[in-house]
């Protein structure tokens, strides 16, 4: 987003503090000889600087006010003739940004380089300047900013897309990472980079993807997992890659000779490590750690700390132990997802996974609330589906309370509220809960929802029997007013075609119920172009264009599968968009290989990242493919 720096007032004095032509006709302060940059002197800098007084003289690019930060660094121009730029970052020191030609660069709080961190969740304040060659200072530019999880594989300011493409049917798999473009506001279109293991089949490598910044550099590392590593043996590995810096993260082929940063091996066959990954700071040290969990053998979870700069240690489960394991042993699909935030505002980063089928297909989450950085052993809080409305989620109906979740402040009290979806609620209709923070830290969460919002009547979804709104469940800010959104996906709804509905909130007051079955409407709806191809089975919300305005990604994963991206315009979003009646996406994703692209996307959503469904394994090789 560019801001002008300077702001032309226009008074009855206008003469006396601008000037119309700088070379002939000087300022009042001129000829008081006070500094002003409108004063032309016989340097060559200055009095290019003067001719250019009212164009902006510094700018960001990829930041607005209320941003959901998702990059670990600041990028902008200056104008002719300004010899510096520095920022401010909650109220501190100034200190001095990167210049190459007309262009800045600033690294943000990163452990490993700064010696500071800033947490999933927290807010924080930004201030830049520019100074001329004598010194003289623009006024400061300020926003305010949430920080998220870091997706900017390549430090240009800008979030990256990461995406697989799951193999089925003996046809190679890929994933997929699309750099985002700041100057065209789209993502790649073609292949940057390829990760793979090399292998044929029995590794599933790609079946989850994840980011997370592991060694404190500012710059976005991946996450992979492979479920039924090695050799269908479902043991399950993790691979982590880092980024190379402003190369982003490199081409990788672990069978010809490539390499990973860190291998995680999973305990024992049939645990399928890998099947949920993602990266956040537990223990309050700066560096991401990976949060691995899965809903086999009973239900697992994992945390693996960072050892700092050399990020997460290889490790072999069977062997050594994870730094924090969670084995409940419920049989309730403990660990299906994952997600972190600051729950009560304390600055730390809490943990949150579901558990979708518990007592029959009602299901839970488990709620885990730092102490002061650490993440305790078993949670503070079990927040089971509701009984209501009416048929609710009791046990031997259910509605899978947790198959899709996410953490985000939709009212603006700095305290992560649940939005937590039920697709199978109402025989298929589906459902999304809305919990908003107390922000305490022993029941952070009522056990009545603050609002619900129910699915479209299943008359007009596939078979007149199944919408499973709620399948995928996302948040951001689509509008910039610094409340999150949510974003929810019915894959099945419109006759088999799948809509994804976006739900804006309305600022402090915070969701209030929508039956989309009885008149109630959504902010947008976008609909697929086709009956059968799973259109929103996976929803995702991530600004791409740096303007503070979360962008809209929707997949249609059936076949070789289809991302369709939708550019936020603001208050209106997208707007309505049916593919199958004349709407238009900003952008249509695809891949000429592979199958089911668009199976899962790591994104930020206010520290989470959510994948749809378990899928079982096939005999093909698998690849993460990274474009620019």
């Amino acid at each position: 987003m560019f801001i002008n720096a300077f702001y032309l007032i226009v008074t009855s004095g206008f003469s006396l503090n601008c000037w119309s032509n700088p070379m002939f006709l000087p300022t009042v302060e001129c000829w008081v000889q006070v500094p002003s940059f409108r004063c032309p002197k016989s340097d060559i800098n200055e009095l290019l600087l003067a001719l250019f007084a009212f164009s902006p003289s510094v700018t960001v690019s990829n930041i607005a006010n209320h941003s959901i930060l998702q990059t670990g660094f600041l990028v902008g121009q200056i104008r002719l003739g300004m010899a510096s730029v520095s920022v401010s970052l909650d109220g501190g020191p100034y200190s001095n940004a990167l210049i190459n030609g007309l262009n800045w660069r600033y690294q943000l709080p990163a452990q490993a380089v700064t010696g500071t961190h800033w947490n999933v969740g927290t807010k924080h304040t930004i201030s830049v300047i520019a100074a001329d060659g004598s010194g003289n200072r623009t006024p400061p530019i300020v926003f305010t900013v949430i920080k998220g999880i870091n997706h900017d594989t390549d430090g240009d300011g800008f979030s990256d897309v990461v995406i697989t493409a799951v193999p089925s049917n003996a046809v190679q798999g890929y994933g997929l990472v699309f750099l985002a473009h700041g100057n065209t506001g789209l993502p790649s279109s073609s292949p940057d980079s390829i990760l793979t293991d090399g292998l044929a089949g029995g590794s599933y490598f790609g079946d989850r993807i994840g980011v997370g910044d592991f060694n404190g550099d500012g710059y976005a590392d991946i996450v992979v997992g492979s479920q039924a590593a090695p050799g269908f043996s479902t043991f399950g590995y993790v691979y982590i890659f880092h980024s190379s810096g402003q190369s982003g993260v490199t081409s990788q082929n672990i069978n010809t000779g490539g390499t990973y940063n860190s291998l995680i091996k999973g305990h024992a066959s049939g645990d399928r490590l890998g099947s949920f990954v993602m990266g956040g700071d537990l223990n309050n040290d700066g560096y991401d750690d990976a949060i691995l969990t899965s809903p086999w053998s009973g239900g697992l979870g994992y945390v693996i700390y960072s050892l700092g700069t050399a990020g997460v240690p290889s490790k072999d489960l069977s062997v050594t132990s994870a730094d924090i394991t969670y084995n409940f042993g419920g049989n309730d699909d403990f660990g299906l997802q994952s997600a972190v935030g600051d729950i009560n505002a304390d600055g730390y980063t809490d943990l949150v996974v579901s558990a979708p089928t518990y007592n029959a297909q009602q299901g839970r989450l488990y709620i885990f609330v730092s102490n002061s950085g650490a993440i305790p052993g078993a949670p503070q809080q079990y927040l089971l589906g509701p009984t209501s409305p009416a048929p609710g989620c009791t046990a031997g109906t259910g509605c899978n309370f947790g198959s899709s979740f996410v953490l985000a402040d939709f009212n603006g009290d700095s305290c992560a509220d649940l939005g937590v979806g039920g697709n199978t609620f109402n025989t298929n209709q589906g459902i999304v809960f809305v919990f908003n923070s107390n922000c305490g830290s022993v029941t952070p969460y009522s056990s009545v929802p603050n609002a619900t919002l129910i699915g479209p009547a299943l008359a007009t979804c596939t078979g007149g029997t199944n919408c499973s709104f709620g399948s995928s469940v996302s948040t951001g800010d689509t509008n910039g007013d610094g409340y999150s959104d949510l974003f929810v996906g019915a894959y099945l709804a419109s006759a088999g075609y799948g809509n994804a509905y976006l739900f804006r909130s309305p600022g402090s007051i915070g969701f209030s119920n929508v039956d989309l079955s009885s008149g109630g409407t959504a902010s947008s709806v976008l609909t697929g172009s086709g009956a059968g191809l799973n259109f929103g089975i996976f929803t995702a919300l991530q600004d791409i264009t740096g303007d503070g305005m979360s962008d809209l990604l929707v997949s249609a994963s059936t076949g070789a599968g289809t991302v369709f991206y939708f550019k936020s315009t603001g208050v209106s979003g997208p707007g309505n968009q049916n593919l199958s009646a004349g709407g238009i996406a900003t952008s249509v994703l695809t891949v000429p290989f592979g199958q089911n692209f668009g199976n899962a996307i790591a994104l930020n959503r206010d520290g989470s990242e959510k994948n749809v469904g378990l899928l079982v394994p096939s005999l093909e090789q698998t690849m993460i493919i990274v474009f620019k």
